[in-house]
This record gives C-alpha cells, structure tokens and sequence, in this order.
C-alpha cells in the first residue's frame, strides 16, 4: 500500500490492532468478516480493506465469494468514496482472478476491486 493509506488494523501483526468484523448483510453464511487488514484512504477518504490468497483454490471458494461481496458491499452507496478491496495473490494467479471476478461479483462493484500481485 502508498503513503496515502494508513493502516487501521491487521491480522498477525503486533505493530497495529485485529481489524474489526465487518457486518454481512446476507452473503454466504451471513457471518460477520474480518478482513487482512483494514486501512482509511486519506485522499479519497475511504476505507480499503485487504485480503490474500495464496492459491487458485482460495479464489472462489464460498468463503472468498462471501468476503469480496461482504467488503464490496461495505459503503457501496458513498459513490467515490465507497471502500475498496485490495487482493493480494501469487502474480500467476491474476488473469484467473480477474475471470472470477467478472463471472461472479456484480459489475457495478469491478472498478472497486484491485488485484495485488506478488511474487
């Protein structure tokens, strides 16, 4: 993430607080989610939150379908600054990704999604 972030919370990280549970307002098991980490766009003022696969099978398991709506969903109706959901993967795992994304979460939220490859 850039300087424009600031970091709110993370898992497994002694330096900053676990992220919140973000409500689920129906999706998958309708259980509450906590994402990577959690983090406030100072810029756009709005919230980003991240997540990690580290797999082609953690793509689009019903847990990860669940999350990306759950986050996507968050603030959907604040237009710009609606959150954002950053996805963290292996660099071999975007194009597949990206097809996931087009096939299973709605159109209006694709532009709010952001794949982060790594190596």
């Amino acid at each position: 993430m850039t300087n424009k972030f600031v970091i709110q919370g993370a898992r497994n990280n002694p330096r900053y607080a676990v992220p919140p549970q973000i409500l689920n307002e129906g999706f998958g098991d309708g259980k509450p989610r906590r994402p990577a980490v959690i983090a406030l766009d100072r810029e756009r003022q709005r919230i980003i939150f991240g997540v990690v696969r580290n797999n082609k099978e953690s793509l689009d398991t019903e847990e990860s379908l669940t999350d990306y709506n759950v986050y996507l969903d968050h603030n959907a109706d604040k237009g710009e600054h609606a959150s954002v959901l950053y996805v963290a993967m292996p660099s071999s795992l975007v194009q597949e990704f990206n097809s996931i994304i087009t096939h299973y979460i709605h159109r209006e939220y694709w532009h709010r999604i952001v794949p982060v490859a790594c190596k």
